[in-house]
C-alpha cells in the first residue's frame, strides 16, 4: 500500500521531479517532468542529466554536479539566479530548481524537483516594465505639476487642488507598487515553502520503502514495522500540508461558510482527545479539564475541529515527550472559553505579533517541519464564527493559546 502511496505521489505530482545517480545518469523522472521537457514518460531513463542543460553551459554544469556528489546536501536554487533549461526540442524556459538526496542499497542518489516557471518570468518582467513606467509617469506628473505650481504661484485655490491631486496619485502608485511587491514574496515564499515541505517527506518515503526491500525474511518484521510507521508518519505529514493549502484555497475565495449545529461541546472536546490520543505516536499526557458536565453550543463542529485539532497538535509537536498538555473548557453566560496550555518551548516575544500571519514561523521552530498556515487558518475560522484566540507565552518555560466562542451563533 505504501508502494502504491509513494507511486501515486510521485507520478501525479505537479513538481517534475528527476532521480538521478552519482554519475548523471537519469535513474527515473516522473510524468509532469517528462511533460515539461516535453518527452515520452520514460524516455528520460537512462539518458545522461546534462541532455536537459543547454548546450553552452553542459560541460560547466558536469564540474557543478560532481561539486556536488563530493558534498551533497539539500540546496534550493532559483530564487536568485536565472535557471535556464532545454526541452527536447531544443526551446530553453526559464526554472526552478531545487537539490535533495538520499541513500538506497549503498549508493547516492540525486533529487531534482523543477519547476516550470517560463510564464511567470514573463509576467514578472511585464510586471516590472509596468512599475517602470509607472514610477516614469509620476517623475513626469511630478514635473508637470511643478511647472503648473510655477505658474499657478498667485492663485493660492488652484495651487492646493493640484497639491492635493498629485499627493492622492502619488500615494495611489506606491500603494499599488506595495500591492505587487507583496503578492511576488507572497508567491516566492510559497513555492520555496512548498518544495521543501514535500521534499522532506517524499525522501523519507524512498529511504524507507528502500530498506524495507532489504528485509524479506520473518524475523525481520521489526525492522520492517520501523519502515512503516516511518512511510505512515510521512504520508500523514504530506496529508496534512495538503489539507491546509486546500482550506486556505476555499478560504481565499470566500467559498467557506459557517453552518452551525447544537452539540455539547464537553463530549465533543473529550472524544477529539481521544482520537488525537489513539492517533499520535508521541508520548504526551494529555489532560481534559472542567467543572461543567454539559456545554451545549450553537456553532460550526467541523470548524471547531479544524480548530481544537490544530491547537493540540501544535501543542504536541512544540513540547517534549512525557510532559504534560492540559486543555480547559468552562463557559460564561454567553461565551464558551477553551485553553489549551502546554510546557514546550515556547514562542519569542518579537515573534508574538505575527504568530497568525500566512506562512509565519517562529524563529526557534526552523528545525521542525510545519507550513506556517495553521495558526493562520485557525484565525480565519474563528473570525468566521463570532469568536477569537490570544496567545501567553514565555519562552523555554509553555505556551498556552485561549479561544473565546460565542454560544450562539448569530
Amino acid at each position: 500500500m505504501y508502494q502504491m502511496t509513494f507511486k501515486a505521489l510521485f507520478e501525479h505530482s505537479s513538481v517534475g521531479i528527476i532521480i538521478s545517480d552519482e554519475q548523471g545518469v537519469i535513474v527515473r523522472a516522473n510524468q509532469y517532468a517528462a511533460k515539461i521537457f516535453e518527452y515520452e514518460h520514460e524516455e528520460l531513463n537512462g539518458q545522461m542529466i546534462e541532455v536537459l542543460i543547454p548546450a553552452p553551459i553542459r560541460e560547466k554544469h558536469v564540474s557543478y554536479r560532481e561539486g556536488y556528489m563530493k558534498n551533497p546536501h539539500p540546496r534550493a536554487m532559483g530564487s536568485s539566479l536565472n535557471l535556464k533549461a532545454v526541452k527536447k526540442s531544443g526551446k530553453q524556459f526559464s526554472v526552478e530548481i531545487s537539490l535533495t538526496f538520499f541513500e538506497s542499497e549503498g549508493k547516492k542518489l540525486i533529487v531534482s524537483f523543477v519547476n516550470d516557471i517560463e510564464k511567470r518570468k514573463k509576467i514578472e518582467d511585464k510586471l516590472l516594465s509596468l512599475t517602470e513606467e509607472l514610477e516614469s509617469k509620476v517623475v513626469e506628473r511630478t514635473k508637470e505639476l511643478s511647472d503648473a505650481l510655477l505658474e499657478l504661484g498667485h492663485t493660492n485655490e488652484g495651487l492646493q487642488l493640484e497639491m492635493e491631486q498629485r499627493k492622492k496619485v502619488e500615494a495611489q502608485i506606491r500603494s499599488m507598487l506595495e500591492n505587487e511587491k507583496g503578492l511576488n514574496e507572497l508567491k516566492s515564499r510559497f513555492v520555496s515553502m512548498a518544495s521543501h515541505e514535500f521534499r522532506t517527506p517524499l525522501g523519507g518515503i524512498l529511504t524507507s520503502i528502500s530498506l524495507i526491500a532489504k528485509y524479506p525474511k520473518t524475523e525481520d518484521q521489526v525492522k520492517r514495522d520501523k519502515h512503516i510507521q516511518n512511510v505512515k508518519k510521512s504520508v500523514k505529514n504530506l496529508t496534512n500540508i495538503l489539507n491546509d493549502f486546500l482550506s486556505l484555497d476555499k478560504l481565499d475565495q470566500g467559498k467557506v461558510s459557517s453552518s452551525p449545529s447544537r452539540f455539547d461541546f464537553i463530549h465533543f472536546i473529550e472524544e477529539a482527545v481521544d482520537e488525537i490520543r489513539d492517533t499520535s505516536i508521541s508520548k504526551h499526557d494529555i489532560v481534559c479539564i472542567h467543572k461543567d458536565s454539559e456545554i451545549m453550543i450553537f456553532q460550526d463542529k467541523e470548524m471547531i475541529r479544524n480548530v481544537v485539532i490544530n491547537l493540540i497538535s501544535n501543542a504536541i509537536k512544540y513540547s517534549p515527550e512525557q510532559s504534560i498538555i492540559t486543555i480547559n473548557a468552562q463557559k460564561t453566560d454567553s461565551k464558551l472559553i477553551l485553553s489549551i496550555e502546554d510546557q514546550g518551548m515556547g514562542i519569542p516575544l518579537e515573534d508574538q505579533k505575527h504568530l497568525f500571519e500566512r506562512f509565519f514561523r517562529a524563529q526557534n521552530v526552523t528545525n521542525l517541519q510545519g507550513t506556517g498556515l495553521g495558526l493562520n487558518i485557525v484565525k480565519r475560522y474563528l473570525d468566521l464564527m463570532g469568536g477569537e484566540i490570544e496567545c501567553m507565552s514565555i519562552e523555554n518555560q509553555g505556551t498556552t493559546f485561549k479561544v473565546s466562542l460565542p454560544l450562539e451563533k448569530t
